[in-house]
């Protein structure tokens, strides 16, 4: 296969981001229902991280993002159940010493969640189109990017459960117990490439040699936002200061994401394109990674509607009107 410019090799990346996925999810039934059949169809590599990687897995398998939005809406309670945010610094140190040796959230809900998408014994091999979907392999200490078979030498992944490499990649610590996988323990991708633009890129480049300009990216986010600390909170951050509130996890993340939105930018260019929506600040208090309320599915949906709808028929035609040239192989 030979990629140029007028050809290119193209990615979707797809950003983790907990219940805020919904906003991926919707930004490509949008797609979905502008090109008139399955997304992945428009790419030659889907790659997604966290609930991205339940989105991308779902893309990979030809289920309609229609339904991805109406389980995400109808289902994220039973993942993130409603309860009330503890509200001055005594119940929220109370709050992290009754989950100080117990995740907040129990998997199987998530689980259930993702086998009305997918299958339960489906594999990795059965899907229709090629994947990468990053996790943290914590029995080994290193990164791993679970992968459909579309490179000859690769004839481990395709044999794993699509359900456990969801779980994989959305075990994220604090929120869900450590997935496993065989004999290996597995935390959430979002660890190092929360955003797997890199990955993708990467993939394309290293394994097939594709020419810089001849690689496209399709990035969504979900609702990013900057996270940035007031000094009226001060200087002396203690375990306390920095677990409430999912406040180490959200620098980690927003910090990531916009040094890969960065560097992505100024590598490819205008073969670059990230859809996401900043909320607004009286937005920004209704989203958050386990926050699956009313207004939070309202705010979501409606942030995701306005920015791709903005940009059909322009920026974004060059995506949906692309024919991929990469296929699985067969497994053997």
């Amino acid at each position: 296969m030979e990629w140029t410019a007028e050809a290119p090799f193209q990615a979707l990346a797809l950003t983790g981001g907990g219940y805020r996925g919904l906003f991926t999810a919707r930004v490509l039934d949008v797609m979905e229902k502008e090109v008139g059949h399955p997304i992945a169809r428009r790419f030659d590599l889907v790659c997604g991280t966290s609930i991205g990687g339940i989105i991308a897995l779902a893309a990979a398998f030809e289920v309609p993002m229609a339904k991805v939005v109406k389980v995400f809406v109808e289902h994220g309670p039973s993942i993130f159940p409603l309860y009330k945010k503890p509200s001055h610094a005594a119940a929220k140190a109370w709050d992290l010493w009754v989950h100080r040796s117990k995740p907040r959230y129990r998997t199987e809900p998530l689980r259930a969640v993702i086998t009305k998408l997918i299958p339960e014994n489906a594999l990795i091999g059965d899907a229709l189109h090629p994947l990468a979907i990053p996790a943290v392999n914590v029995t080994e200490g290193k990164p791993q990017v679970f992968k459909t078979r579309h490179f000859q030498e690769w004839n481990r992944d395709w044999k794993l459960k699509a359900v456990e490499v969801a779980l994989a990649t959305a075990a994220a610590p604090t929120f869900f117990e450590l997935a496993k996988i065989s004999d290996s323990l597995y935390a959430d991708g979002g660890l190092f490439a929360n955003a797997p633009d890199l990955v993708a890129q990467h993939e394309a480049e290293h394994f097939f040699n594709v020419p810089k300009d001849a690689f496209r990216l399709l990035s969504i986010g979900t609702t990013t936002q900057k996270y940035s600390i007031s000094h009226a909170a001060g200087r002396e951050f203690g375990i306390l200061d920095w677990m409430s509130e999912q406040r180490l996890f959200n620098v980690i993340i927003s910090s990531q994401q916009q040094l890969v939105d960065q560097l992505v930018a100024h590598r490819l260019g205008s073969n670059y394109l990230r859809i996401d929506q900043v909320p607004s600040n009286e937005q920004a208090q209704d989203l958050g990674l386990d926050v699956t309320t009313d207004a939070a599915r309202s705010t979501l949906l409606a942030l995701a509607e306005k920015s791709v709808t903005d940009i059909l028929g322009s920026k974004l035609q060059p995506y949906l009107n692309h024919q991929p040239q990469l296929q699985l192989l067969k497994d053997s």
